[in-house]
């Protein structure tokens, strides 16, 4: 039976996270975009960290406070983010979800959520979650994107770059808080109105 996308993507982001197991690379950093995002985080309610990786997003949230939902394709990545959190004494607040989200957000992160957070994960479901937001809750959003990128040195499929004013756009309606497009990076902290 041949490999599915989901398959496909599933087994490369496994592999990618077993090698940071192996090269020591696995214990998480909190991500710039959340760090410059901190002034509109709140300290309490849910988050929902999306395509959260080995849980640098995450693990910050919930300790910080927030009951965490984190969100990635691969069991490898979950099983880090889940080991980080026992360690740090926040397993109470850090909850894993496999799922697949090219196939749409799954059903049991329908929120309501006070902040959401999708780092380096371009994809439509960033809208839906973001409508799990309750109103005033902050999303915190980054891609990489076209703006400031040299077009002959990509290093990145150009499908997965956001062009200029992608995630604006992809939340029109809500109040921007931060915007930031250089460097072939967009970063974007909004809150719902």
């Amino acid at each position: 039976m041949p490999l599915t996308v989901s398959d496909e993507d599933r087994d490369r982001w496994d592999a990618r996270y077993r090698a940071a197991v192996v090269d020591g690379r696995a214990d998480p950093s909190t991500p710039a975009a959340l760090v410059a995002a901190a002034p509109w985080l709140p300290t309490a309610g849910r988050a929902l960290d999306l395509a959260c990786g080995a849980g640098g997003a995450a693990l910050a949230l919930a300790a910080g406070g927030l009951v965490v939902d984190a969100v990635d394709v691969s069991p490898v990545a979950l099983e880090l983010v889940a080991t980080a959190a026992r360690r740090r004494g926040l397993a109470h607040r850090l909850f894993t979800i496999e799922a697949d989200l090219d196939e749409g957000l799954p059903p049991s992160c329908a929120g309501p959520y006070d902040v959401v957070i999708c780092l380096l994960f371009r994809s439509p479901v960033l809208v839906d979650a973001a409508l799990a937001l309750v109103p005033g809750g902050v999303v915190v959003a980054a891609a990489l994107s076209t703006v400031g990128r040299d077009p002959a040195a990509l290093g990145a499929d150009p499908a997965f770059l956001a062009p200029p004013g992608e995630l604006v756009e992809a939340l029109a309606g809500f109040d921007v808080l931060r915007h930031v497009e250089a460097a072939g990076r967009a970063d974007l902290v909004a809150r719902r109105p």
